[in-house]
C-alpha cells in the first residue's frame, strides 16, 4: 500500500530558555527571540520564510519510521549566534535515532538564516527550540492520521488509573512516557509522571517534569494544575522543591 506522509509543525520558543540574567543591573530587560530568516541574512527580509516551511521542504521521513509506524513529537533545542550560526544542538523529544539525525540535518541547514535574538536592543547568543509533529496518513485522508491529543490522553487515564488506584508506578510511568512522545508539554502528563518517577525513588527526575510545568507549558500556576493530585503521597514535599 502506498504510503502518503503528513508532517505538521510547530514553532515552539521557550521564554524560559531566553532570559539572560545581567549581573549588577536593576533595569528592565527587554528580550526579543531569535528569528529564521529563510535566506542568508545579508539583507534585511521583509518577507521571511518560516521554519516550518522550510523543515518540510526539505526533509524526509525515515523508511525505517515509516516501516515501523513511530510517530511523535520531535523537539529539538539549539543556540542561535549572533552572527545567527547555530550550535549545541540537543534531542528533547526524541521519536527515534533517526528522525533525530534527519530534523537535525534540516536545521543544520539553517546555519546562518537566522536573526540573533536581542537583549535591552543588543543582540546577544539565545536558546531556542523547534517542535515537529511527526504523523503518516497511511491510506493520504485525514481520517487516517493519528490524533496525538486522542492517543496522549489515552495513555494519561491508563497512567493515572496504573498509579492512583492500581499503585504500579513503574506500568504507568511507561504510559505516561508514551504520551509524552506525543505532546511532550502536556502539563497533566508531566505532573503526573513526576508522580510516578518520585514513587519509584527518582526524585531529580520527578522535579525536572515539575520544573517543565513550571517553566515551559501554558500553565501560569503549576500548583494549580499538581492540586488535583494533592491527595497522592509526596505531593507537599515534590511541590516544595520544586518551587525552590
Amino acid at each position: 500500500m502506498k504510503k502518503f506522509i503528513l508532517l505538521s509543525f510547530m514553532l515552539l520558543i521557550s521564554m524560559g530558555l531566553w532570559a539572560q540574567i545581567l549581573q549588577g543591573q536593576s533595569e528592565e530587560v527587554t528580550v526579543k527571540p531569535p528569528q529564521f530568516a529563510g535566506q542568508p541574512v545579508a539583507a534585511v527580509i521583509a518577507d521571511a520564510q518560516s521554519i516550518q516551511d522550510y523543515v518540510a521542504a526539505n526533509m524526509q521521513y525515515p523508511e525505517r519510521d515509516i516501516q515501523y509506524r513511530n510517530e511523535g513529537t520531535e523537539v529539538i533545542c539549539f543556540t542561535v549566534g549572533i552572527d545567527g550560526t547555530l550550535s549545541n544542538f540537543e534531542v528533547i523529544n526524541s521519536v527515534s535515532s533517526e528522525m533525530d539525525a534527519e530534523i537535525t540535518r534540516v536545521l543544520q541547514e539553517t546555519n546562518g538564516m537566522w536573526i540573533a535574538g536581542t537583549n535591552n536592543e543588543g543582540a546577544v547568543e539565545m536558546q531556542t527550540e523547534v517542535a515537529v509533529a511527526c504523523k503518516i496518513a497511511w491510506d493520504g485522508t485525514e481520517k487516517s492520521v493519528t490524533n496525538f491529543k486522542k492517543v496522549a490522553t489515552n495513555y494519561f487515564t491508563r497512567g493515572s488509573k496504573l498509579l492512583y488506584l492500581k499503585d504500579h508506578p513503574r506500568r504507568a510511568l511507561a504510559n505516561f512516557n508514551e504520551g509524552i512522545q506525543y505532546l511532550p508539554y502536556d502539563a497533566n502528563l508531566l505532573v503526573m509522571r513526576g508522580y510516578a518517577k518520585f514513587a519509584l525513588g527518582d526524585k531529580e527526575g520527578a522535579i525536572e517534569d515539575w520544573k517543565t510545568v513550571k517553566n515551559q507549558t501554558g500553565i501560569d500556576n503549576l500548583k494549580a494544575v499538581a492540586s488535583m493530585y494533592q491527595d497522592l503521597d509526596g505531593y507537599a514535599e515534590l511541590l516544595a522543591e520544586t518551587e525552590r
